[in-house]
């Protein structure tokens, strides 16, 4: 019998895309699968709207608080862990929809690569599906997490790629790495929670890998607009800085401490130049979050230093320069006057022009 594989799609007030999404899902061609719903304290009854169209086609977990990501997410992997039926998890944001065959080449993937924990989809733009919205995520020499591929086209990212990260808005883990790596950290709430668990697994030995076929087509923060301020840019650069500090390897934190520190001190100074304080103390108030969570990092490196598996080499070879993401952010905040420069997840202009 095929592998069971079990999806998770959170709602939050969002039924019309949660909905389309299950449908596509319900699509797939690879049937032996389990959907797990998490509500996360959505208003307007969206809970019971989606068990009256959907019944016992999906699993359907009711939280009376916004868990976010993290804490929703955990709330089925915890059931799926404690089930132990499983062999696949996959997390999909509920603004996605899944090409038919996504599950199934994700699990071929699988069957090819035993050596990899996480597998990451080709994720396009839902308005403009020749572009990329990402094919992974992409760690840079300073510290910055960034979607790769982004607004470039999708037939130039067709091969399977060996990563550190994958985006958590379609990704596939092996329901081992739930015991073995833990469940994402529920103190992130969202963002960045992908790039913290990808990095935790990679110093236990689990590679990632970029399936160009696994696609779907994403309408991309659909949720995050709802709640996009500046708490939650701090929030989410805070997560960042613990994500990097608590898990590279110190021969690699040495390494990217000089551009880490260039970067940060850059951003200070320029952004009010550019008349974008708002950028400068966002940076200055996530990195003191960071700070005021250095025991929770330490305890998190001294338990990796204990279990490492990856080469430390290894991960700093598939970091990337920052020095094309920077320029293109410093062309759009001279030239252009955009406030997208150095923001956390920006809107392409396209999609905001249009969804903004």
């Amino acid at each position: 019998m095929p592998p069971l594989v079990s999806v998770i799609v959170l709602n939050w007030n969002g039924l019309a895309d949660t909905a389309s999404c299950l449908r596509a899902l319900l699509r797939q061609s690879w049937k032996n699968l389990e959907l797990h719903v998490v509500d996360n304290g959505s208003e307007n009854a969206e809970a019971d709207r989606l068990e009256e169209e959907f019944g016992t086609r999906i699993r359907l977990h009711r939280s009376e608080t916004n868990l976010g990501f993290t804490g929703g997410c955990n709330l089925a992997l915890s059931i799926i862990r404690e089930e132990k039926k499983a062999t696949f998890a996959i997390l999909l944001n509920n603004d996605a929809m899944a090409h038919p065959d996504w599950v199934l080449e994700l699990v071929s993937a699988a069957g090819s690569a035993p050596d990899c924990g996480i597998f990451a989809s080709c994720m396009r733009f839902f308005h403009q599906p020749e572009l990329l919205e990402n094919a992974g995520v992409e760690i840079l020499w300073n510290g910055d997490a960034v979607p790769r591929g982004r607004d470039r086209p999708v037939a130039d990212y067709q091969r399977p790629t060996r990563l550190l990260a994958a985006c958590g808005g379609a990704m596939m883990i092996r329901t081992e790495l739930l015991e073995t790596v833990g469940l994402l950290d529920d103190s992130f709430f969202a963002n960045f929670e992908d790039v913290d668990y990808c990095l935790r697994a990679q110093a236990l030995g689990y590679d990632c890998l970029y399936v160009p076929k696994a696609i779907v087509d994403h309408k991309l923060n659909v949720s995050i607009a709802k709640v996009r301020n500046e708490e939650f840019h701090v929030r989410s650069l805070r997560n960042l800085t613990v994500a990097i500090w608590a898990n590279l390897p110190w021969q690699v934190l040495l390494l990217d401490l000089p551009w880490i520190l260039a970067r940060d001190l850059a951003v200070l100074i320029l952004a009010p130049l550019l008349g974008q304080l708002e950028i400068a103390r966002i940076v200055f108030r996530a990195r003191q979050a960071g700070w005021a969570d250095r025991s929770a990092i330490l305890a998190t490196r001294r338990e990796l230093r204990k279990r490492r598996k990856g080469s430390w080499f290894r991960i700093l070879m598939r970091q990337k320069s920052f020095l094309g993401v920077y320029t293109r952010f410093f062309i759009e905040a001279i030239l252009l006057r955009q406030r997208r420069f150095l923001m956390v997840k920006p809107h392409p202009p396209e999609i905001e022009t249009k969804h903004g």
